[in-house]
């Protein structure tokens, strides 16, 4: 029988590391269903989802944190998929920056029925205009019947200045 579990993995990043977790997880008989990979100033953090026979999950688990005990893993058991079908969204919200834009944008996204795949926001100093100016790349997946438009009106509602692409 299969278990799927989802690893999370955090340190310091050198040269193949992924490619290492990898090669661990498929001597096991395991695979990667879905991972996301982040390296940031030398650190790297990732989440895979696994699926692994049964009987091979701990001897799996056990390995990388043998092999690997330069990082950190922690698991948890894959979450029930949102109920009705659903649709990816893509968004840019662009904007003056200012202190708790990003708390903010979090919680306006929170309150919608949605699931944030991921975001990335960055800041960058405009020295034409002498200010900085904040942007943030919003993947989504919502319900069918929420239409890009309406989440892009509820960000833009944070501030006059607030402006979202949906692609």
């Amino acid at each position: 029988m299969k278990e799927m579990f989802v690893m999370s993995v955090m340190g310091a990043d050198s040269p193949g590391t992924i490619k290492s977790i990898a090669e661990v997880t498929r001597e096991f008989g395991g695979e990667w269903a879905r991972s996301k990979v982040m390296r940031l100033d030398g650190l790297l953090t990732a989440l895979m989802k696994v699926v692994v026979d049964q009987e091979n999950e701990v001897r799996l688990k056990e390995e990388l944190e043998k092999r690997f005990a330069n990082l950190q893993f922690s698991y948890s058991a894959v979450l029930n998929p949102q109920e009705g079908p659903t649709k990816s969204l893509n968004l840019v919200v662009d904007c003056q920056d200012r202190p708790g834009l990003t708390k903010e944008l979090s919680r306006v996204l929170a309150s919608l029925d949605l699931v944030v795949e991921n975001m990335e926001c960055n800041r960058v100093h405009v020295s034409s205009i002498g200010q900085t100016a904040f942007t943030a790349k919003v993947a989504l997946t919502v319900p069918e019947a929420l239409s890009g438009e309406a989440v892009a009106d509820e960000i833009e509602a944070l501030a006059e200045d607030v402006r979202v692409t949906v692609a």
